[in-house]
């Protein structure tokens, strides 16, 4: 072969290259390489942290939305607690909506029907206590795993377990307690020198001392706001600890206890025809007590702040609701009547449920979890404690002890873990089962009340009404 033949490798062209770029490069202060190197290495490790080694451990990187729709709480108090917890997972996010009350069950009940796909269906929703036969189907059991970390058997009231465990699965998570309390006019107390009522005898005795009349018999002053439905807010919920507290147990139709259920209304309605201590003629029991026009009124809570808001300066305490005697004659009529009482006290409540058909219920788990700890419970007990008296009352039995100093919570939490719960709970505004039954029992009261009829006649109406709702919604 000619050497001719053989070509040279082609020389590099350095035309892309000035004099002066080279001399630039030269002039490079020597840390700048070392820094460049440092946080393109920073960048992958990042990148390598963050994204490709989640991927290869399993972990997903998406973002995973929560709807959340609450009742009650407006997002100042919840927003604290769902910015924390979306911090330590960067994951999750919380869409939180507060719901408005009127139609709000059968709002959620249609709402659970619909196709994510087109509708935002919530994933974490609030119910009343008394709601799970309403709601059958539609709730995913709490993995126990969960319910142990949240420590609902050890470390809540016992109502909880009672009334949200369902075939050994707990159905919901309860962020709060509250129950009925018996509130007092201080003033009118002092002026009259009577003691707190202890029992339901004593209570008819010290209220009729405490009514006024005019000179017409016109009512003044109520002793205690009983008797009617009309007008006394949460007659049903004092008509529920009055069975409880008798014994009666509303789904078994059999002479006593329908005798039972029959005495209880009859009890009832004699603080208006008897004791005459209420009539048709006053204002709501809220109302009328918040006038300073009503020695004693039953009330959850939360009915504090609308006392308080009404008449800033009205002088009220709260103690623990009146019992009935456990024995079986009833002569102690007298307020200084020592015979054994019940201990038995009325809860109503709402707690945090997760859609049996979200496709994150994993990650909704994680969040009640996480909400219904100590630290997010006092976390949002104290913003709202920035707008009010103060927040929902914990739920857990180690947190007592946090607010048991204030007076107006006190008399609720004392009690709270000899609290039952039932289906005439008032102010659900759920438009079926408290309302439908808390309807039979009020034709009932108000047939003896206003129109004088006879409690056995009225009792036969009411049976059959309560049997409707037991097959209605298939109570047990």
């Amino acid at each position: 072969m000619n050497t001719q033949d053989i070509q040279s490798p082609p020389k590099l062209s350095t035309s892309g290259f000035s004099s002066s770029t080279i001399h630039v490069a030269k002039d490079l202060p020597k840390f700048v390489v070392p820094l460049a190197i440092l946080i393109t290495t920073m960048v992958l490790g990042f990148v390598i942290y963050r994204f490709l080694l989640p991927t290869l451990q399993g972990k997903s990187t998406t973002i995973v939305t929560i709807n959340y729709w609450g009742l009650w709480e407006d997002r100042p108090i919840i927003d604290g607690v769902i910015a924390d917890f979306e911090a330590k997972n960067p994951t999750i996010k919380i869409n939180y909506k507060t719901q408005q009350k009127n139609d709000y069950r059968s709002r959620l009940s249609g709402r659970l029907t619909k196709n994510p796909g087109t509708e935002e269906i919530p994933d974490i929703f609030r119910i009343h206590s008394s709601w799970l036969p309403m709601f059958t189907g539609m709730i995913a059991p709490i993995p126990d795993a969960t319910s142990k970390s949240i420590g609902l058997d050890n470390d809540f009231y016992p109502v909880f377990k009672n009334d949200l465990k369902v075939s050994g699965k707990y159905m919901a998570v309860p962020l709060m307690y509250d129950g009925l309390a018996l509130f007092y006019n201080q003033d009118l107390l002092e002026k009259s020198q009577v003691t707190l009522p202890k029992s339901w005898w004593d209570l008819q005795t010290v209220a009729a001392k405490l009514t006024v009349r005019d000179d017409q018999g016109r009512l003044k002053v109520g002793g205690v706001a009983l008797g009617l439905t009309d007008n006394v807010d949460h007659w049903n919920d004092i008509v529920g600890i009055l069975l409880k507290q008798n014994g009666a147990d509303i789904l078994k139709d059999n002479p006593e206890d329908n005798d039972k259920i029959r005495d209880v209304i009859s009890y009832y309605t004699n603080f208006k025809n008897q004791y005459a201590t209420w009539d048709e003629s006053m204002p709501s029991s809220t109302i009328a007590f918040a006038q300073g026009k009503l020695a004693f009124y039953f009330a959850p809570s939360w009915r504090v702040f609308n006392i308080e808001e009404m008449n800033p300066s009205l002088k009220f305490a709260i103690t623990t609701i009146p019992q009935l005697a456990t024995l079986q004659e009833q002569s102690g009529n007298s307020a200084t009547s020592t015979a054994n009482l019940t201990n038995i006290h009325w809860a109503t409540y709402w707690a945090e449920a997760v859609n049996i058909k979200s496709k994150h219920q994993k990650e909704a788990f994680k969040f009640l979890e996480y909400l219904s700890s100590k630290e997010a419970m006092e976390k949002m007990f104290t913003a709202a404690s920035q707008t009010r008296s103060f927040g929902e009352i914990y739920p857990r039995i180690s947190l007592a002890n946090k607010i048991s100093t204030n007076p107006k919570i006190k008399p609720f939490i004392s009690v709270a873990s000899e609290a039952e719960s039932g289906y005439l709970s008032s102010r659900t505004w759920d438009d079926g089962l408290n309302y439908e039954l808390s309807k039979y029992f009020l034709d009932a009261i108000n047939s003896i009340a206003l129109n004088g009829a006879d409690p056995n006649a009225s009792m036969i109406n009411l049976r059959a009404g309560i049997n409707q709702i037991i097959g209605k919604y298939k109570l047990k």
